[in-house]
Protein backbone atom coordinates (compact mmCIF):
# COMPACT_ATOMS: atom_id res chain seq x y z
CA UNK A 1 0.00 0.00 0.00
CA UNK A 2 1.26 3.47 -0.90
CA UNK A 3 0.56 5.98 1.89
CA UNK A 4 0.86 9.74 1.34
CA UNK A 5 1.64 11.50 4.65
CA UNK A 6 2.19 15.25 4.91
CA UNK A 7 1.91 18.19 7.29
CA UNK A 8 0.16 21.31 6.04
CA UNK A 9 2.15 23.72 8.25
CA UNK A 10 5.47 22.38 6.99
CA UNK A 11 4.39 22.49 3.34
CA UNK A 12 4.06 26.28 3.15
CA UNK A 13 0.68 26.03 1.41
CA UNK A 14 -0.21 29.14 -0.57
CA UNK A 15 -2.97 31.21 0.93
CA UNK A 16 -2.64 29.65 4.39
CA UNK A 17 -2.01 31.78 7.45
CA UNK A 18 1.71 31.73 8.06
CA UNK A 19 2.32 29.21 10.86
CA UNK A 20 4.40 30.26 13.83
CA UNK A 21 7.77 28.69 14.61
CA UNK A 22 6.09 26.64 17.35
CA UNK A 23 3.44 25.36 14.93
CA UNK A 24 6.10 24.39 12.39
CA UNK A 25 8.06 22.60 15.10
CA UNK A 26 4.95 20.69 16.18
CA UNK A 27 4.11 19.75 12.60
CA UNK A 28 7.63 18.56 11.83
CA UNK A 29 7.78 16.56 15.07
CA UNK A 30 4.52 14.74 14.39
CA UNK A 31 5.34 14.15 10.72
CA UNK A 32 8.78 12.72 11.52
CA UNK A 33 7.28 10.33 14.06
CA UNK A 34 4.51 9.28 11.68
CA UNK A 35 6.85 8.72 8.72
CA UNK A 36 9.25 6.72 10.92
CA UNK A 37 6.38 4.46 12.00
CA UNK A 38 5.09 4.03 8.45
CA UNK A 39 8.57 3.12 7.16
CA UNK A 40 8.76 0.31 9.72
CA UNK A 41 5.64 -1.38 8.34
CA UNK A 42 6.09 -4.18 5.80
CA UNK A 43 4.16 -3.66 2.60
CA UNK A 44 3.87 0.12 3.09
CA UNK A 45 5.49 2.53 0.65
CA UNK A 46 5.66 6.10 1.90
CA UNK A 47 4.82 9.01 -0.41
CA UNK A 48 5.86 12.47 0.83
CA UNK A 49 5.28 16.01 -0.34
CA UNK A 50 8.18 17.74 -2.08
CA UNK A 51 8.44 20.86 0.07
CA UNK A 52 10.59 22.69 -2.45
CA UNK A 53 7.85 22.36 -5.05
CA UNK A 54 5.09 23.27 -2.60
CA UNK A 55 6.42 26.57 -1.34
CA UNK A 56 6.04 28.86 -4.38
CA UNK A 57 2.94 31.05 -4.44
CA UNK A 58 -0.04 30.34 -6.62
CA UNK A 59 -1.52 26.88 -6.91
CA UNK A 60 1.73 24.98 -6.37
CA UNK A 61 0.65 23.36 -3.09
CA UNK A 62 -2.69 22.27 -4.49
CA UNK A 63 -1.02 20.78 -7.59
CA UNK A 64 1.59 18.89 -5.55
CA UNK A 65 -1.05 17.75 -3.08
CA UNK A 66 -3.28 16.40 -5.84
CA UNK A 67 -0.36 14.67 -7.58
CA UNK A 68 0.65 12.95 -4.35
CA UNK A 69 -2.93 11.94 -3.54
CA UNK A 70 -3.29 10.36 -6.99
CA UNK A 71 0.05 8.56 -6.57
CA UNK A 72 -1.09 6.94 -3.31
CA UNK A 73 -3.63 4.37 -2.20
CA UNK A 74 -4.26 6.09 1.14
CA UNK A 75 -3.65 9.57 2.58
CA UNK A 76 -2.81 10.57 6.15
CA UNK A 77 -3.25 14.36 6.40
CA UNK A 78 -1.73 16.43 9.19
CA UNK A 79 -3.39 19.83 9.03
CA UNK A 80 -5.01 22.41 11.31
CA UNK A 81 -8.69 22.03 12.02
CA UNK A 82 -9.09 25.82 12.05
CA UNK A 83 -10.45 27.64 8.98
CA UNK A 84 -11.72 24.33 7.63
CA UNK A 85 -8.27 23.27 6.35
CA UNK A 86 -8.34 19.64 7.50
CA UNK A 87 -12.00 19.26 6.51
CA UNK A 88 -11.27 20.53 2.99
CA UNK A 89 -8.19 18.36 2.47
CA UNK A 90 -9.98 15.29 3.84
CA UNK A 91 -12.83 15.92 1.43
CA UNK A 92 -10.38 16.16 -1.46
CA UNK A 93 -8.89 12.79 -0.56
CA UNK A 94 -12.32 11.18 -0.66
CA UNK A 95 -13.26 13.02 -3.86
CA UNK A 96 -10.26 11.43 -5.58
CA UNK A 97 -11.36 8.00 -4.41
CA UNK A 98 -8.47 7.40 -2.02
CA UNK A 99 -8.54 5.90 1.47
CA UNK A 100 -8.65 8.61 4.14
CA UNK A 101 -6.58 7.63 7.17
CA UNK A 102 -8.43 10.04 9.40
CA UNK A 103 -11.82 11.20 10.58
CA UNK A 104 -14.65 12.03 8.20
CA UNK A 105 -14.96 15.65 7.05
CA UNK A 106 -18.24 15.94 8.98
CA UNK A 107 -16.58 14.78 12.21
CA UNK A 108 -13.68 17.16 11.62
CA UNK A 109 -16.12 20.04 11.15
CA UNK A 110 -18.02 19.19 14.34
CA UNK A 111 -14.94 18.64 16.49
CA UNK A 112 -13.32 21.74 14.99
CA UNK A 113 -15.92 23.99 16.63
CA UNK A 114 -15.45 24.04 20.39
CA UNK A 115 -18.98 25.29 20.87
CA UNK A 116 -20.59 22.68 18.58
CA UNK A 117 -18.48 19.89 20.07
CA UNK A 118 -19.44 20.97 23.59
CA UNK A 119 -23.14 20.85 22.70
CA UNK A 120 -22.77 17.41 21.09
CA UNK A 121 -20.89 15.99 24.07
CA UNK A 122 -23.25 17.49 26.66
CA UNK A 123 -26.17 16.13 24.64
CA UNK A 124 -24.62 12.68 24.99
CA UNK A 125 -24.29 13.12 28.75
CA UNK A 126 -20.51 13.57 28.71
CA UNK A 127 -19.09 15.95 31.36
CA UNK A 128 -17.64 18.87 29.43
CA UNK A 129 -16.27 22.31 30.24
CA UNK A 130 -19.11 24.80 29.66
CA UNK A 131 -18.54 26.74 26.42
CA UNK A 132 -20.32 29.95 25.42
CA UNK A 133 -20.43 32.12 22.33
CA UNK A 134 -19.89 35.88 22.34
CA UNK A 135 -23.62 36.56 22.17
CA UNK A 136 -24.60 34.12 24.91
CA UNK A 137 -25.65 35.13 28.39
CA UNK A 138 -22.90 33.99 30.71
CA UNK A 139 -23.65 32.51 34.12
CA UNK A 140 -22.59 34.56 37.11
CA UNK A 141 -19.76 32.17 37.83
CA UNK A 142 -17.18 33.72 40.16
CA UNK A 143 -13.52 33.42 39.32
CA UNK A 144 -11.43 33.50 36.17
CA UNK A 145 -12.62 32.98 32.60
CA UNK A 146 -10.89 31.82 29.42
CA UNK A 147 -11.28 33.30 25.93
CA UNK A 148 -10.16 31.34 22.87
CA UNK A 149 -10.97 30.92 19.15
CA UNK A 150 -13.90 28.61 18.47
CA UNK A 151 -11.78 26.69 15.95
CA UNK A 152 -8.41 27.12 17.62
CA UNK A 153 -5.94 24.33 18.35
CA UNK A 154 -4.39 23.72 21.74
CA UNK A 155 -3.32 26.93 23.46
CA UNK A 156 -3.29 29.02 20.29
CA UNK A 157 -4.60 32.52 21.16
CA UNK A 158 -6.03 31.21 24.45
CA UNK A 159 -6.12 33.86 27.17
CA UNK A 160 -6.98 33.95 30.87
CA UNK A 161 -8.92 36.82 32.51
CA UNK A 162 -9.54 37.43 36.17
CA UNK A 163 -13.33 37.58 35.90
CA UNK A 164 -16.32 37.29 33.57
CA UNK A 165 -16.49 41.02 32.82
CA UNK A 166 -12.86 41.22 31.69
CA UNK A 167 -13.35 38.20 29.47
CA UNK A 168 -16.46 39.71 27.88
CA UNK A 169 -14.63 42.97 27.18
CA UNK A 170 -11.75 41.11 25.57
CA UNK A 171 -14.10 39.09 23.39
CA UNK A 172 -16.03 42.21 22.38
CA UNK A 173 -12.79 43.86 21.27
CA UNK A 174 -12.40 41.09 18.69
CA UNK A 175 -15.92 41.11 17.31
CA UNK A 176 -14.67 40.05 13.88
CA UNK A 177 -13.43 36.71 15.21
CA UNK A 178 -15.54 33.81 16.37
CA UNK A 179 -14.48 33.32 19.97
CA UNK A 180 -15.75 31.22 22.83
CA UNK A 181 -15.70 31.89 26.55
CA UNK A 182 -15.28 29.24 29.25
CA UNK A 183 -15.13 29.42 33.03
CA UNK A 184 -11.64 28.55 34.18
CA UNK A 185 -11.55 25.08 35.76
CA UNK A 186 -8.68 24.26 38.08
CA UNK A 187 -7.11 20.83 37.89
CA UNK A 188 -4.49 18.68 36.19
CA UNK A 189 -4.70 18.86 32.41
CA UNK A 190 -4.47 15.62 30.49
CA UNK A 191 -5.29 14.02 27.18
CA UNK A 192 -6.33 10.66 25.81
CA UNK A 193 -4.72 9.20 22.72
CA UNK A 194 -7.52 7.18 21.15
CA UNK A 195 -7.82 4.65 18.37
CA UNK A 196 -11.32 5.08 16.93
CA UNK A 197 -13.57 3.25 14.50
CA UNK A 198 -17.35 3.14 13.98
CA UNK A 199 -18.23 4.86 17.24
CA UNK A 200 -15.87 2.72 19.32
CA UNK A 201 -12.49 3.54 20.81
CA UNK A 202 -9.51 2.14 22.65
CA UNK A 203 -7.24 4.24 24.87
CA UNK A 204 -3.67 4.02 23.58
CA UNK A 205 -2.31 6.40 26.20
CA UNK A 206 -3.39 8.65 29.04
CA UNK A 207 -1.12 11.68 28.99
CA UNK A 208 -0.36 14.61 31.28
CA UNK A 209 -0.01 18.00 29.61
CA UNK A 210 2.32 20.68 30.93
CA UNK A 211 0.98 24.22 30.76
CA UNK A 212 2.02 27.71 31.81
CA UNK A 213 0.43 31.17 31.72
CA UNK A 214 2.57 34.09 30.56
CA UNK A 215 1.15 37.61 30.08
CA UNK A 216 -2.35 36.07 30.46
CA UNK A 217 -1.68 33.71 27.49
CA UNK A 218 -1.70 29.94 27.99
CA UNK A 219 1.45 28.20 26.78
CA UNK A 220 1.76 24.51 25.99
CA UNK A 221 5.12 23.25 27.28
CA UNK A 222 4.81 19.63 26.25
CA UNK A 223 3.30 16.35 27.29
CA UNK A 224 4.27 13.30 29.29
CA UNK A 225 2.88 10.42 27.27
CA UNK A 226 1.24 7.96 29.67
CA UNK A 227 2.07 10.31 32.53
CA UNK A 228 -1.44 9.52 33.82
CA UNK A 229 -1.36 5.82 32.98
CA UNK A 230 -2.41 4.98 36.53
CA UNK A 231 -5.89 6.41 35.95
CA UNK A 232 -6.28 5.19 32.35
CA UNK A 233 -8.78 2.45 33.31
CA UNK A 234 -11.05 5.11 34.85
CA UNK A 235 -10.95 7.13 31.63
CA UNK A 236 -11.57 4.26 29.19
CA UNK A 237 -15.33 4.88 29.50
CA UNK A 238 -14.82 8.58 28.74
CA UNK A 239 -12.93 7.78 25.53
CA UNK A 240 -15.61 5.31 24.48
CA UNK A 241 -18.36 7.86 25.17
CA UNK A 242 -16.64 10.56 23.08
CA UNK A 243 -16.21 8.13 20.16
CA UNK A 244 -19.88 7.14 20.39
CA UNK A 245 -20.98 10.79 20.45
CA UNK A 246 -18.81 11.59 17.41
CA UNK A 247 -18.98 8.34 15.40
CA UNK A 248 -17.16 9.89 12.44
CA UNK A 249 -13.91 9.85 14.42
CA UNK A 250 -11.61 7.33 12.77
CA UNK A 251 -8.03 6.32 13.40
CA UNK A 252 -6.04 8.46 15.82
CA UNK A 253 -7.89 11.11 17.81
CA UNK A 254 -7.06 13.08 20.94
CA UNK A 255 -9.32 14.16 23.77
CA UNK A 256 -8.11 16.91 26.12
CA UNK A 257 -9.58 16.93 29.62
CA UNK A 258 -9.24 18.54 33.04
CA UNK A 259 -9.20 16.46 36.21
CA UNK A 260 -11.51 18.71 38.22
CA UNK A 261 -12.70 18.07 41.77
CA UNK A 262 -15.96 16.75 40.31
CA UNK A 263 -14.16 14.37 37.96
CA UNK A 264 -12.77 14.58 34.41
CA UNK A 265 -14.24 17.26 32.14
CA UNK A 266 -13.67 17.15 28.38
CA UNK A 267 -12.00 20.31 27.14
CA UNK A 268 -11.39 19.59 23.46
CA UNK A 269 -11.61 16.84 20.84
CA UNK A 270 -8.83 16.66 18.24
CA UNK A 271 -9.77 14.64 15.12
CA UNK A 272 -6.13 14.34 14.04
CA UNK A 273 -2.65 13.58 15.32
CA UNK A 274 -1.54 15.39 18.46
CA UNK A 275 1.91 15.98 19.94
CA UNK A 276 1.43 12.90 22.11
CA UNK A 277 1.80 10.74 18.99
CA UNK A 278 5.54 11.49 18.98
CA UNK A 279 5.99 9.48 22.18
CA UNK A 280 3.42 6.74 21.65
CA UNK A 281 5.67 4.12 20.05
CA UNK A 282 8.30 4.44 22.78
CA UNK A 283 5.72 4.36 25.57
CA UNK A 284 3.39 1.59 24.40
CA UNK A 285 5.74 -0.66 22.45
CA UNK A 286 3.28 -0.84 19.55
CA UNK A 287 3.51 0.91 16.20
CA UNK A 288 0.56 3.32 16.31
CA UNK A 289 0.58 3.83 12.54
CA UNK A 290 0.31 0.07 12.11
CA UNK A 291 -2.57 0.01 14.59
CA UNK A 292 -4.40 2.64 12.51
CA UNK A 293 -3.84 0.76 9.24
CA UNK A 294 -5.13 -2.41 10.90
CA UNK A 295 -8.49 -0.67 11.32
CA UNK A 296 -8.97 -1.03 7.55
CA UNK A 297 -9.35 -4.79 7.98
CA UNK A 298 -12.98 -5.76 8.71
CA UNK A 299 -13.37 -7.53 12.00
CA UNK A 300 -9.86 -6.67 13.18
CA UNK A 301 -10.08 -5.83 16.91
CA UNK A 302 -8.88 -2.41 17.97
CA UNK A 303 -5.32 -2.65 19.31
CA UNK A 304 -4.53 -2.14 22.96
CA UNK A 305 -1.09 -1.06 24.18
CA UNK A 306 1.38 -3.19 26.05
CA UNK A 307 3.89 -1.55 28.36
CA UNK A 308 3.24 2.01 29.49
CA UNK A 309 6.41 3.78 30.67
CA UNK A 310 6.12 7.55 30.60
CA UNK A 311 7.72 9.33 27.64
CA UNK A 312 8.34 13.09 27.77
CA UNK A 313 7.81 15.22 24.66
CA UNK A 314 8.88 18.88 24.95
CA UNK A 315 7.96 21.74 22.62
CA UNK A 316 9.40 25.30 22.28
CA UNK A 317 6.50 27.16 23.90
CA UNK A 318 8.24 30.54 23.79
CA UNK A 319 9.89 30.29 20.38
CA UNK A 320 9.81 33.53 18.36
CA UNK A 321 7.41 33.60 15.43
Amino acid sequence: MKVFAFDHACAGAAGATRPSAAQRFDGELMLRALCADLRRLPGVELVTLDEAAARPAGGAFDRCFTDCVLAADAVWPLAPVGSGVLERLSGEVLRHGRILLGSTPAAVRLAGSKRAACHALLGAGIPTVATFGQGDTLPATPGAWVVKPDDGAGCLDTRLFHDRGAAQLAAAAHAGRELVLQPFVAGRVGSLSLLCRDGMASVLACNEQRMAVHDNHFRFLGVTVNGLAGIAPRLEALGMAVAAALPGLWGYAGVDFILADSGPLVLDVNPRLTISYAGLHASTGINPAGAVLALLQPGMPISTPGRMPACIVDVPAFAPG
